[in-house]
């Protein structure tokens, strides 16, 4: 049975993919889960203008991403850790901390460009003070470096 995939399906194909598979794979279980619709003249022909808006769709988002790293390069994110007298830190700067000042500093400018989450690398909490160079991806594989400045906190 010819079959088209509405989404990537492992081992099978990518979304928008024409396949052949057995029927009963195709009747017990690609149709009812909603993974594929069944492959006729009418839905490849209405396969092909979906396909190219969701192209079009895709190129859009990858640009707006890309505007956004941009901008999110050029801005440098600082935070204040408490600091000993012999100039040890206490404390340390998570993931979570850098995902939440980037939400907070750039909250309007988000609006647009990153609709759903980033993942940020980073392996360990940073916990010297200075300038850290933080890589964030922002999917479709757009990915990004971020300035990330430790000072300590003033007394």
């Amino acid at each position: 049975m010819k079959v088209i995939l509405l989404q990537d399906i492992k081992d099978l194909g990518k979304k928008f993919d024409v396949k052949t598979v057995k029927d009963g794979y195709a009747r017990n279980f690609l149709l009812p889960r909603g993974l594929v619709k069944i492959a006729t003249d009418k839905t490849i022909k209405e396969l092909e203008i979906q396909k190219a808006a969701w192209q079009k769709q895709e190129i859009e988002t990858k640009n707006n991403l890309e505007v956004f790293a941009k901008k999110l390069s050029e801005q440098e994110f600082k935070f204040t850790l408490k600091t000993g007298e012999k100039g040890e830190v206490f404390g340390s700067i998570s993931k979570n901390d850098i995902k939440t000042r980037i939400y907070t500093d750039l909250n309007t400018d988000l609006h647009g460009y990153v609709e759903n989450d980033f993942e940020i690398s980073l392996d360990k909490p940073i916990k010297t003070l200075g300038l850290s160079q933080v890589e964030i991806n922002l999917g479709k594989g757009v990915k990004t470096l971020i300035k990330v400045i430790i000072e300590p906190l003033s007394p």
